[in-house]
């Protein structure tokens, strides 16, 4: 699906001055002897993106230097060390960080940096004894060899199972709590619990199917603003996945005998 927002000048603009930068830092990383290969991962390393879409860069930093770039003295902070810092400096000048080592690959830092030009960078950078590129990400430069990461197994049919369930039970819980939102005039609680659920309901379709997991891009919920819409939403959602429930039975999965009787007179009172 192709993006659904006008392209102005200024989008344009802003997505070729990211270019650019992605080209400059290619180009100066791949000479600098500090790393040995680099690649992106997010809606670039997946062919998907758009104007907005932010730099998701993982470089590879050489072990004789990784002790020092890769160093974490936090786990999450406002600031980045004076190495890091010198690093992302060489490309503008960053209007923001901010350093979530939560968010970092193994042994590895992770870095948000939004320049004064709003062109954003995620910088995670890891030794190369421990890296290994995944799959999606797209690849460039690479001086050394790095393996990839072989492609993630296909779930087994007990590992479906015990999922498929898992998410029928949460899926009724969650429409329980949505109900209750609904009731206290909460409407920015509930929008984000409606498309909770469809996703949930998205995800026994995928496991009933036995398709591997994929991203997907975007809220697919309509905007339910007032409360009759929004009771009408839950129930249609609650009628979708009564007609998945046997299939999840089918695959060997337990399912919740009778959830609509609580879910009923939750309903009523609203």
């Amino acid at each position: 699906m192709g993006p659904l927002f006008m392209m102005t000048d200024a989008l344009k603009a802003h997505e070729a001055a990211r270019e650019r930068l992605l080209a400059q830092i290619v180009t100066a990383l791949a000479a600098d002897e500090r790393f040995v290969a680099a690649w992106l991962t997010g809606s670039l390393g997946r062919n998907e993106p758009d104007a907005f879409s932010d730099l998701d860069l993982t470089v590879v930093v050489a072990d004789a230097h990784s002790q020092t770039l890769c160093a974490r003295p936090w786990q999450a902070s406002a600031k980045t060390t004076d190495e890091r810092l010198a690093l992302i400096s060489r490309f503008g000048q960053p209007a923001i960080i901010h350093e979530n080592n939560n968010n970092a690959p193994p042994g590895g830092t992770f870095t948000c940096s939004i320049y004064n030009n709003a062109l954003v960078v995620d910088w995670a950078l890891i030794p190369q004894a421990q890296a290994q590129r995944p799959s999606p990400s797209k690849l460039l430069f690479d001086k050394a060899g790095v393996s990839s990461s072989p492609p993630a197994a296909p779930e087994s049919v007990a590992e479906r199972q015990d999922r498929a369930s898992e998410q029928v039970a949460f899926f009724w819980m969650m429409a329980a709590v949505t109900i209750k939102y609904i009731l206290r005039q909460d409407t920015v609680r509930v929008l984000g619990f409606l498309d909770m659920l469809l996703h949930v309901i998205r995800e026994v379709e995928r496991l009933i199917a036995g398709e591997a997991q994929r991203h997907q891009r975007g809220s697919p919920t309509t905007l339910e603003s007032t409360s009759e819409r929004q009771i009408k939403a839950v129930r249609q959602l609650c009628e979708k996945m009564l007609l998945l429930m046997p299939e999840v039975v089918r695959l060997g999965g337990h399912v919740p005998s009778s959830p609509m009787s609580a879910i009923e007179r939750l309903l009523d009172l609203a």
